[in-house]
């Protein structure tokens, strides 16, 4: 019996190791009802924030805070496509914000740009675009910081130029990693 205790107990500790990581997927779209994941861009030029109907954005609920995050990764996608009769002219950047900020479009109260890009559709054609972000301590740190305090809010920012279209997004994936055991030391 003592040697089952003692083997049970050695198997326990090697899994609490320093250089133990657990990695967490955040699947972001799930928060997001199917029946809003489209934006309908208006015929004209202008600026929108999405999801969210008063520039809050999308609530990411987190239980914890998670300082134990060393790195992460930030996947976007989505779909233009341009259902005017004018080529439609598309800026768009992901929006990260701390929970209590519930104004993703003012860069006051914590939110943050990371990650922007631009695309011309077409008359009657789709395009695809994609945020891929690395965060760590030297690349996109506000951003991880962000996720690091526990729940935060996320939009897209789109400013548009055209006849009208339509964004949809398809995948809104956060995958961070950590070291649950760092205190212990290497």
């Amino acid at each position: 019996m003592p040697r089952i205790v003692f083997t049970a107990l050695i198997l326990l500790l090697a899994g609490c190791t320093a250089g133990t990581r657990y990695t967490i997927d955040i699947d972001v779209l799930s928060f997001v009802p199917q029946d809003q994941r489209t934006l309908n861009i208006p015929a004209g030029s202008g600026s929108l924030l999405f999801p969210g109907a008063n520039q809050e954005g999308q609530l990411v609920p987190l239980p914890t805070r998670l300082d134990i995050l060393e790195r992460g990764q930030i996947r976007v996608s989505a779909r233009l496509q341009n259902t005017g009769s004018t080529p439609l002219l598309v800026n768009y950047e992901l929006r990260l914000a701390p929970e209590s900020d519930t104004n993703l479009g003012d860069n006051s109260g914590g939110d943050i740009g990371v990650g922007s890009g631009s695309a011309t559709v077409p008359v009657g054609q789709t395009q695809p675009i994609e945020i891929n972000l690395t965060l760590s301590d030297s690349e996109n740190k506000s951003a991880l910081d962000i996720i690091r305090a526990g729940s935060f809010r996320v939009a897209v920012r789109v400013g548009s130029s055209g006849s009208g279209g339509s964004l949809t997004l398809e995948q809104g994936e956060i995958r961070v990693t950590g070291r649950p055991f760092a205190l212990i030391g290497n």
